[in-house]
């Protein structure tokens, strides 16, 4: 659950020696689902972001990146942390000499 986001952000912070983290990244969304078909579909996404504004709200954190994230994950991600305040700052995309694949979106 999210306090468990909480929890390893606050061990990352002792471990770092610092009150707040500058960047929390979180490197990749929940996307693959293999049992989806199945009915057993268990989103964590929300369940994430949600550790996400907490830690923010704490203090714990000071700004929120994303890396991996398309266009439509991207969307929900700032909808859901925009509403509760948390602003995200960077988005790390996969593109360099070996992956150039464009994304029109």
């Amino acid at each position: 659950d999210a306090s468990d986001l909480v929890n390893a952000c606050k061990a990352s912070a002792e471990r770092l020696g610092v009150e707040s983290i500058d960047l929390y990244q979180i490197h990749w969304p929940d996307i693959l689902q293999p049992f989806k078909a199945f009915g057993l579909e268990r989103k964590k996404d929300e369940v994430y972001w949600d550790g996400i504004a907490q830690c923010y709200d704490q203090g714990l954190i000071q700004n929120v990146g994303v890396s991996n994230y398309g266009p439509e994950i991207l969307a929900r991600a700032h909808a859901a942390l925009k509403a509760r305040g948390v602003p995200i700052v960077s988005n790390q995309i996969n593109f360099s000499l070996l992956c150039r694949k464009q994304n029109n979106q």
